[in-house]
C-alpha cells in the first residue's frame, strides 16, 4: 500500500485537525498514525497516511495548502519509503530528565551524549520555566537504550555531560518513572 508522511505547522487555532482529516478523507486517504502538539502558540503535527487509491501527492498537497492557507498553516508531503520489516533489537525504555539554567548548546550536548550510546530518542520535550527571574529549562527524553549498554554507564555519561552545563539529571527505567509520577 502507498503511504506518505504529512507535516503541518503554523499558528494554532480550533479546527485544524478537522480540516486536515476532512481533506485527506476526500482524497480517499486514511490516517494511520498521528502526533500533534502545540508549542507556545504554534501548532505542529506529523501524520502517516495511507493512500490506497494512489492519488498524486502534488494534488493532495495543493488541496491541503489551499485549504490551510487562510488558517496560516503550511503542509509538506513526502512519500514514505517502503521498507522491509526490521528485526526489533533488544532495548529497554528509559526516561532521562534534566533541569537547569537555559544555555545555548545544552540540547545539542545532551542529545550527542544520548546518541553516542546508540540510544534512540522516541519522545522529547523541552520546557522553559521562570525561577526567580532566571530561565530554567526542563528536558524530558524518552529513550530506547540498547541491551548492550550498561545502565550505570548511561547514568555516568549523562551525569558527566549534564554537569558541564550545571544541569541536574535523572535517569530512570520508564516503568519506575511512571510508577513514581503516577497521578
Amino acid at each position: 500500500m502507498n503511504k506518505f508522511v504529512l507535516s503541518v505547522i503554523g499558528k494554532d487555532k480550533p479546527g485544524i485537525l478537522a480540516k486536515i482529516s476532512t481533506i485527506l478523507f476526500t482524497h480517499g486517504c486514511n490516517i494511520e498514525d498521528v502526533s500533534q502538539t502545540i508549542l507556545q502558540t504554534e501548532f505542529a503535527s506529523i501524520f502517516i497516511v495511507l493512500n490506497p487509491d494512489d492519488h498524486p501527492l502534488d494534488e493532495i498537497g495543493s488541496s491541503l495548502n489551499a485549504a490551510l492557507e487562510d488558517m496560516e498553516l503550511s503542509a509538506h508531503l513526502r512519500p514514505m519509503a517502503a521498507s522491509a520489516p526490521v528485526a526489533a533489537s533488544a532495548t529497554q525504555p528509559f526516561v532521562i530528565t534534566t533541569k537547569g539554567v537555559d544555555k545555548p548548546g545544552t540540547i545539542a550536548a545532551v542529545t550527542e551524549a544520548i546518541a553516542s550510546l546508540a540510544c534512540n530518542v522516541v519522545h522529547f520535550r523541552a520546557i522553559i520555566t521562570q525561577d526567580d527571574g532566571v530561565d530554567e529549562m526542563i528536558m524530558i527524553f524518552e529513550v530506547d537504550v540498547p541491551s548492550g549498554v550498561e545502565h550505570r554507564h548511561l547514568r555516568r555519561v549523562m551525569q558527566e555531560t549534564c554537569s558541564k552545563f550545571g544541569l541536574n539529571v535523572s535517569v530512570q527505567h520508564r516503568d519506575i518513572f511512571e510508577t513514581i509520577h503516577r497521578v
